[in-house]
């Protein structure tokens, strides 16, 4: 910044302090929003597959384009059923942080539930549970998403803990006959409605300030190097503040993405896999979801389908679909 005759925007965003790499693959949710309808699972897991392009005509109110046919991106996501597990109940602390009190797990589960720690079948007091339930505040249910029903290679699921709404005795009384059960997706979103994405980006590693924080390159005749930041600071105090652009990790990041919109609805997702399957994923075997934009993260990797935290001050349905298209070709769907 030094010789600038006039002030000028900073170089590169620092938003999303710390920049630190995300503890596993699927994202950690501490936010689940009220819901006032009757009791149902407000998320479900998923597995990025791949971009398509939708037709479809433009109905967002106040849109130019209202009532026309537009072209966008959209990503599809393969969601097989979630097992239900298990349910916790929750009660703050003297902290005001939501602790667990009370946990039980089904029984009679798959055999491949017995690879996963902490997960033993039949565990918890029934009867206790059922006693803390007037206490506790919140009732979350425990589900789990195997990518081998996705057609993925994994064999280890994949679990979370997904918000039930309603009071906590209303939610006990609707899991109490899922547990052990699996859920389909269409019996949790429908086409048309928003949705909140939560993922963890793609991984690029320790990385140089150009691309991390988008600075620009110094000139040419620069004495020493060209790809770094040209002042980090005074002498005086002998530190580097935490608002100067720095190397470091770049991506691989825990994100959140409001209100996207599903634009169809799936129970067998075969029908948008495009020749070849989709790069770097495989064939679609499970139900899918197509979602409007954009998803983070490389192919195969888990996101979470969330009720949405702030939804907007508008309702739509379902989308009325043209046309799906994969590169230059076009993909019939019947559902939508």
């Amino acid at each position: 910044m030094g010789h600038r005759k006039w002030s000028a925007p900073r170089r590169g965003s620092l938003a999303y302090s710390p920049r630190r790499r995300a503890k596993d693959l699927l994202p950690t949710i501490d936010y689940w929003p009220k819901w006032s309808d009757k009791p149902k699972l407000l998320g479900l897991v998923g597995y990025k597959a791949g971009s398509l392009t939708v037709r479809y005509v433009d109905d967002v109110p106040g849109s130019l384009t209202k009532g026309t046919e537009v072209a966008c991106q959209a990503t599809v996501v393969a969601v097989p059923a979630n097992y239900v597990i298990g349910a916790k109940l929750l009660k703050p602390d003297s902290s005001g942080e939501p602790q667990e009190t009370q946990r039980i797990i089904a029984r009679g589960l798959p055999p491949f539930f017995d690879r996963l720690r902490g997960v033993r079948a039949g565990a918890g007091d029934v009867s206790q549970f059922e006693r803390d339930l007037p206490r506790a505040t919140e009732l979350r249910a425990i589900v789990a998403s195997v990518p081998k029903e996705a057609g993925l290679e994994q064999k280890r699921p994949f679990v979370l803990e997904v918000g039930v709404s309603g009071s906590p005795e209303e939610a006990y009384r609707f899991l109490k006959d899922l547990m052990g059960q699996k859920v389909g997706v269409e019996s949790v979103f429908s086409p048309g409605q928003f949705v909140d994405v939560l993922g963890v980006t793609k991984g690029h590693g320790f990385t140089g300030v150009v691309a991390r924080h988008g600075i620009k390159v110094l000139p040419r005749k620069q004495r020493k190097t060209r790809r770094a930041v040209g002042a980090i600071g005074g002498r005086k105090p002998t530190y580097v503040t935490r608002f100067v652009p720095r190397a470091g990790q770049y991506g691989f990041h825990e994100r959140t993405e409001f209100n996207k919109r599903i634009m169809a609805v799936l129970p067998d997702g075969s029908p948008l896999t495009p020749k070849g399957g989709f790069p770097h994923f495989t064939v679609l075997r499970s139900p899918a979801v197509v979602l409007l934009g954009s998803v983070m993260g490389p192919p195969k990797r888990p996101v979470v389908l969330r009720e949405p935290a702030k939804p907007p001050s508008y309702r739509l349905g379902a989308p009325k679909l043209t046309s799906i298209l994969f590169s230059d070709q076009l993909i019939e769907v019947t559902a939508a």
